[in-house]
């Protein structure tokens, strides 16, 4: 099993007022406690550590950048122009949905990299996973 991070994962382990903050701490301490490889990507983590900055400042969004960036724990998967092409793709397809561009890369990224479990707590990523055949942490 291979897991994939969603940046709500990041934000609601770091943001201690974060509705979801004590089912990602566990989450990610059932992950590393089993040794299950995590992946993530450059958008998910940008996009983490922005909203991570914005509500909380720069210390804490540094942390979050060093744990996801810590290959020992995580995968950095590096969205390509090719990856790009295809989460556009996605997300011009499903226009009855309110999937963003970064949770299309993210389903593709998925499938490449043999994600089978998505972790995150966003509405529309957790519905996307679904829909596209992954299951939730």
């Amino acid at each position: 099993m291979r897991v994939f991070v969603d940046a709500s994962a990041w934000v609601a382990f770091f943001n201690r007022r974060d509705a979801h903050h004590v089912e990602a701490r566990q989450g990610f301490a059932d992950l590393l406690r089993a040794g299950t490889p995590m992946a993530t990507s450059t958008w998910v983590t940008y996009e983490a550590i922005t909203i991570v900055r914005s509500r909380l400042g720069y210390g804490r969004a540094r942390r979050l950048w060093q744990f996801a960036t810590n290959r020992r724990i995580v995968t950095m998967v590096r969205v390509d122009a090719a990856t790009e092409v295809a989460a556009l793709r996605l997300f011009w397809r499903f226009r009855d949905k309110d999937w963003g561009v970064v949770d299309c890369s993210s389903l593709v990224l998925m499938e490449q990299v043999g994600c089978d479990v998505a972790f995150g707590f966003d509405e529309h990523f957790v519905d996307a996973s679904r829909q596209r055949g992954f299951r939730g942490l």
